[in-house]
């Protein structure tokens, strides 16, 4: 073959495999973020504490109502932002066809990579009213001491002072009723909001609610908040409260076994949890003493552990928001 013959072909043959190579990097995946429509993320910097947040936030598609979207805040962003959205775009439509507000969801998480277990316990457990300022909690299942208790006023606070007017800048002057959602310690802090401040909400949904926490005081707060006299007008709103658990939150568990020389330290834990036991008692103490004070429903999801009770609960919590009315 002459030369330039094989020249002519050696290029072509170069420019295939170019080609080739070309094509090839087009095809491979490339990583994005994932974004939801309709939500936006906000850094903020709370003004109380100095503490960095980020505010989760959902809004609704169309035009607003006339007296605002109903809001569904949540606490644990992190977790529990994404799960309420998906569901809210669910059940939004349905909402809309038959007369009712779609809701907008707002969660508040710690910044990325700053959320730790220390920090949740500590911004999810109320102080405590004990003589010396000390709280009553069981032994953890890891033998480790219980970290800082007792900061929930505080992240109450930066709700009702900060969160509440961020979010009113977000969906518009005029919210319609909003109702406070929370799983485990985050339904520890619902209760508690609405055993100090009733007014803060329209309606409560406290999941599995960490009852135990410093031998199950919020029990007796709560009964205190319900013996105060009713609201002298008739007209005025009855806070809603919703409660669930799931009903094998007190079963020790294939999982639980697993935990190894733990296992007895997870048995302990899950006994005086008494996550269903607890539950029954808060729905006894509101059928008692309730009446006139909180339109009130209880609900265990049989067979439902601790963990895949909270999937239950967000629907819940979604539609409970949905119906939530002043």
């Amino acid at each position: 073959m002459p030369l330039p013959a094989l020249r002519s072909l050696i290029v072509l043959a170069l420019a295939a495999l170019i080609a080739a190579g070309t094509l090839a990097r087009a095809s491979e995946p490339s990583a994005a973020p994932v974004r939801i429509e309709g939500a936006v993320e906000i850094a903020f910097t709370a003004k109380a504490g100095g503490e960095a947040f980020r505010l989760l936030v959902y809004r609704p598609q169309g035009k607003a109502p006339a007296g605002g979207w109903p809001v569904l805040y949540s606490f644990d962003g992190e977790d529990s932002f994404a799960l309420l959205t998906d569901i809210a775009r669910t059940l939004n439509p349905l909402a809309a066809r038959t007369g009712r507000s779609p809701v907008a969801i707002v969660a508040i998480a710690w910044p990325r990579g700053r959320a730790s277990i220390d920090r949740r316990v500590y911004d999810m457990t109320p102080p405590t009213s004990r003589a010396g300022g000390a709280h009553v909690m069981p032994e953890r299942p890891n033998g480790q001491p219980w970290p800082q208790l007792g900061g929930g006023d505080a992240f109450l606070a930066l709700i009702e002072d900060e969160v509440k007017p961020l979010v009113r800048s977000l969906l518009g002057e005029s919210t319609g009723p909003q109702t406070l959602f929370g799983h485990s310690l985050g339904g520890l802090m619902v209760l508690h909001r609405l055993a100090t401040d009733p007014d803060s909400f329209s309606c409560y949904a406290a999941s599995s609610p960490s009852i135990w926490v410093d031998d199950r005081q919020i029990l007796a707060d709560l009964e205190r908040a319900i013996a105060r006299p009713p609201a002298a007008s008739a007209d005025a709103p009855v806070p809603g409260l919703r409660v669930t658990v799931g009903g094998a939150e007190e079963e020790f568990g294939p999982q639980d076994a697993r935990a190894g020389e733990g296992a007895e330290a997870r048995r302990r834990w899950i006994a005086n949890n008494a996550m269903v036991t607890n539950a029954r008692a808060l729905a006894a103490l509101v059928a008692e003493k309730g009446e006139g004070h909180l339109r009130f429903s209880y609900e265990e999801y049989e067979g439902r552990t601790h963990q895949t009770s909270r999937i239950l609960a967000a629907l819940d919590a979604v539609q409970f928001a949905i119906d939530c009315t002043e």
